[in-house]
């Protein structure tokens, strides 16, 4: 049985979607929501049916017999498509944000609490690159022994396009998420306290603040410390950023070439005051039929046929999106942020 998907959204991203959902040979197209000139593009482009497209995402949801709906809309509109599409009766893979505000995402995991039988998935795709999969592997094969700490660093040069320029925090509101997910994904932990500080560069193209510090006390002891900036000159990070991942055994490190590097501890006997360049050891990364986005979509639909949960289920994905919001609330209150409190509290 081939499953129908009903894609809401059709800007760059909604277009990369189209594309994987036309060559899967699992699913079909069952219908496509956008503006006016976006559904006559890609009905031009692709050769869709106008019949299966829509201009107002909502009654879209409402005249389409689909099973998945794929959420691609600016975020103001995802918690309000999102609702829709369960109480419709469809399993869900959005893009992100997750929502808003931790309100929103809460309400989303009391409203998915009706529907257990629902999948209901983030697509968080920085996870599945094979460089952060080699990682992954290497720390729960116990490489580096211990872990105690991270030290990620992310530097980019501005992007203004869309809804980013008018962010009052844009790396924050936007691209941080990402990063804090991939710390939940290698340490295996939540965030337990979040501390952070924002700031603007003088020459910055963004109004707001695009510069990010940040502490993370996670809930198995692994002290995280983020420094990035969307507003960087000179040397640039990729952007899953630089991490060096410290444990009692040595560290493991992804440079911008997306390259991961095991340092050996090698206890030395005496001071050295001028030390050369050490050797890492270059970790094999794994072959992957799919990646990022073509991974998360075909996992998707492996969990609907299985009876599997998605790897980033909306019940996992809360968790990277409160670390973002401990962290805007850390930046405008000035104080460190109980990350499980803050779960807790929207919760009641």
């Amino acid at each position: 049985m081939k499953h129908k998907i009903l894609l809401l959204g059709m800007g760059f991203w909604g277009r990369r979607w189209l594309e994987l959902i036309l060559k899967s040979e699992q699913c079909h197209l069952a219908g496509a929501a956008g503006s006016e000139d976006e559904m006559q593009e890609i009905c031009a482009d692709y050769g869709i049916n106008p019949v299966i497209t829509f201009t107002d995402f909502r009654k879209s949801i409402v005249q389409t017999d689909a099973d998945i709906a794929v959420v691609v809309l600016p975020g103001v509109l995802h918690f309000e498509a999102d609702r829709l599409a369960l109480e419709k009766g469809m399993n869900l893979i959005t893009e992100k944000p997750l929502a808003m505000d931790m309100e929103e995402a809460m309400e989303l995991l009391r409203l998915k609490a009706q529907y257990p039988a629902r999948r209901f998935m983030t697509s968080q795709n920085y996870r599945w690159r094979p460089h952060n999969q080699a990682i992954k592997r290497a720390i729960d094969h116990g490489m580096i022994g211990r872990m105690e700490s991270i030290l990620l660093e992310f530097r980019q040069q501005e992007d203004l396009q869309g809804y980013r320029a008018g962010l009052e925090m844009p790396l924050l509101q936007d691209v941080s998420i990402h990063h804090f997910d991939l710390i939940r994904f290698f340490t295996g932990a939540d965030c337990k306290e979040a501390y952070c500080r924002v700031s603007r560069p003088s020459w910055s193209l963004y109004e707001g603040k695009p510069d990010t510090y940040a502490v993370f006390q996670m809930t198995n002891g692994v002290t995280v410390t983020y420094s990035g900036s969307w507003a960087a000159r000179g040397k640039e990070t990729s952007w899953d950023g630089n991490f060096t991942i410290t444990g009692d055994k040595g560290c493991l490190t992804l440079d911008a070439d997306g390259a991961v590097y095991f340092y050996k501890h090698e206890r030395a006997e005496v001071v050295v005051l001028n030390t050369g360049r050490q050797q890492g050891e270059e970790i094999l990364q794994p072959e992957m039929k799919n990646t990022e986005m073509e991974y998360g979509f075909h996992m998707f639909l492996d969990s609907l046929e299985q009876g599997d949960v998605p790897e980033t289920s909306l019940e996992d994905n809360v968790k990277s999106f409160a670390m973002v919001m401990a962290c805007l609330e850390s930046a405008k209150q000035g104080m460190v942020v109980d990350c499980s409190e803050l779960l807790r509290q929207y919760a009641r």
